[in-house]
């Protein structure tokens, strides 16, 4: 790997809790899912966490064999927000990670959204988040290059937390200026919504809950573009989509835990050169053919 180069690896949607909650589904139930393009399977009635804790697991084991920069887990932890067992299993298996590997996590409308139909934060769930797995919009430096993460599920529903959405927009432009002025090789964003799926001007009312409504989109997108922004890597689809926007490249990784599409689960490895980012789906069982760490 080339000098001031990293790699890391990007895992999405763990959401302990899922497999369980998919379970033992009549006919007519993922007939419905299926209908909204989430390709639930027919399983016999489950409870607990153990699928979630197997993959997770496992993701974590590739981690401290590949010896990435970090690991960032892009949102949907959990499959209930106020969950104490399913949060306290995901922090105790992120734990395993080893020293010298950080883990970052990134907040998904499961982790932060109270109410159920609308996966909406509140004061509540946002306090709640925090208290367990840190801040919720930050930035963070590897080398000469950039990273933030950002609440997308504030970006999506901001209508419970008066001046949420105005505090991130402020906190994306003033990271994203630092990261100008300090002539960072590459700025990288982490979100739990891809912001689009196939380019930046959609607006499809029926997949509105899988991106960003595109009067909030815009203004994020036009703040992305003006300081040059590499990509954005996210999750929430439970399957691998790629698009650009312009020179920006919008990555929705598939999932840690249930799979909605034909991707297994697995992870995301992402190598950081002074050329530009080159990343590759691996399913879980699988190992990149070279490890090429710093």
């Amino acid at each position: 790997m080339a000098e001031n180069a990293l790699s890391f690896i990007q895992l999405a949607d763990p959401q302990f809790g899922l497999f369980a909650r998919l379970s033992g589904l009549s006919e007519e139930q993922i007939a419905a899912f299926r209908a909204r393009g989430l390709n639930a399977q027919p399983a016999p009635k489950i409870t607990g966490l153990a699928d979630e804790i197997r993959l997770f697991s496992a993701a974590i084991s590739t981690a401290n064999v590949i010896r990435p920069a970090f690991v960032v887990v892009c949102g949907d932890i959990v499959d209930q927000w106020d969950d104490d067992a399913q949060a306290e299993e995901a922090l105790r298996i992120g734990a395993l990670l080893d020293d010298g590997i950080d883990l970052h996590w990134v907040p998904g409308n499961h982790d932060v959204g109270a109410d159920a139909r609308h996966e909406v934060p509140t004061d509540e769930s946002l306090a709640r988040y925090r208290s367990r797995f840190g801040p919720d919009n930050y930035a963070f430096q590897h080398g000469d290059a950039s990273f933030i993460v950002l609440n997308t599920a504030i970006t999506q529903h901001p209508e419970e937390v008066p001046g949420e959405l105005e505090t991130q927009m402020a906190f994306l432009e003033s990271e994203l200026r630092a990261a100008r002025l300090s002539q960072s090789s590459h700025i990288i964003l982490f979100t739990h919504h891809p912001f689009f799926l196939e380019n930046q001007d959609e607006d499809k009312p029926e997949e509105a809950h899988l991106t960003i409504p595109i009067e909030r989109r815009r203004p994020v997108l036009e703040l992305l573009g003006e300081y040059g922004v590499d990509a954005v890597f996210a999750g929430h689809w439970h399957r691998n989509n790629y698009a650009f926007g312009g020179d920006m490249e919008m990555i929705a990784s598939g999932s840690v835990g249930y799979p909605f599409g034909n991707d297994p689960s697995g992870y995301r490895v992402v190598q950081v050169e002074g050329s530009g980012l080159k990343h590759d789906w691996y399913a879980m069982d699988e190992m990149p053919a070279s490890i090429n760490t710093p």
